[in-house]
């Protein structure tokens, strides 16, 4: 498993385990390829549903200002600026978020992959700087 992953489960179920946060805002895995999907987590045994890969391009500072009580949200770079801003308006308190930051080194360009293919992407795994893409009829490998 991705070290970036791991630590970001091992992070999330040590705040929810010592009850530091009441739920942690992150990323699971979408029911289709190259997808990935906002997901509130309240439980320790739902950290393991928590992932971070190149398909994260949403800005999940867009979901704090909607919480009750102490939360923990993962954060590229651009959306911890994002997580500022909101602070800084008063939209949220500095002591209700904790921030899980992660390293971005950019995210894919969905459509630029889906153009490659003259089918439907069945399946986008990601190791490193490779990306392995599968249709029914190819499968290629992207840097």
């Amino acid at each position: 498993m991705d070290t970036c992953i791991q630590k970001i489960r091992e992070i999330a179920f040590r705040l929810l385990d010592k009850k530091e946060v009441e739920k942690v805002i992150g990323f699971s895995n979408g029911t289709i390829p190259m997808a990935t999907s906002p997901i509130t987590i309240a439980s320790k045994q739902d950290t393991e549903k928590l992932v971070f890969n190149s398909t994260c391009g949403l800005n999940l500072a867009n979901y704090i200002r909607q919480q009750k009580g102490k939360i923990a949200v993962i954060a590229k770079g651009c959306d911890s600026r994002n997580i500022v801003t909101h602070i800084i308006e008063n939209q949220v308190k500095r002591d209700q978020i904790y921030v899980i930051g992660v390293p971005c080194k950019g995210m894919i360009n969905k459509s630029k992959i889906r153009a490659l293919f003259e089918d439907e992407i069945l399946k986008f795994t990601e190791d490193g700087d490779t990306l392995t893409v599968e249709s029914s009829l190819k499968k290629r490998k992207i840097k």
